[in-house]
């Protein structure tokens, strides 16, 4: 049963990141890396990785993209004028989306209840084994993770100020 899980994530993942390149619309952009990051977040889930799972689900699809989300909204880029048929569409997928999102659930309650059944040492997945991992294993490529996010950082507020500097410029 499992494995037609992760075959029916694996295809919405491939379908979903399709459609992140080959949306026109900003706003299906966005929406589409939404169900991209849920159908990865859900496979996570079924490898047993519930950590990295929950999380991707939480700090991307939960902040990151809403974030992305509002701005593409309010800058109202392609502001779209839905017909009848394209509203029953968007129904019939807002259905399969929530059927996905409630058989993401299940199966995260299930491999949870499968967990604690285990010993606590052959637990994988958890924070304990993720934490050993990374700053062992992996302690090179974490802190040149954490410097390129500092740099992009800083990138970004240079760039915000050189657009406020700009604006005040055109309106003197």
């Amino acid at each position: 049963m499992t494995l037609y899980f992760f075959y029916f994530f694996a295809a919405v993942l491939i379908f979903a990141s399709i459609a992140v390149v080959r949306a026109r619309n900003p706003l299906y952009n966005v929406l589409s890396l939404v169900v991209a990051i849920f159908a990865l977040s859900s496979l996570f889930i079924l490898l047993e990785a519930y950590f990295v799972g929950i999380i991707l689900l939480l700090v991307y699809a939960g902040a990151v993209l809403v974030f992305f989300l509002f701005m593409v909204m309010c800058l109202n880029l392609n502001s779209p004028v839905f017909s009848s048929q394209q509203q029953s569409t968007f129904k019939v997928l807002g259905w399969s989306v929530g059927l996905l999102m409630a058989s993401t659930i299940y199966l995260a309650l299930k491999s949870f209840q499968g967990a604690h059944a285990m010993s606590p040492s052959t637990v994988r997945g958890t924070i304990e084994m993720i934490g050993k991992i990374l700053f062992t294993d992996y302690l090179l490529p974490f802190e040149l993770t954490s410097l390129l996010l500092l740099i992009a950082i800083f990138g970004i507020v240079s760039l915000a100020q050189g657009a406020l500097n700009t604006g005040k410029e055109d309106k003197q």
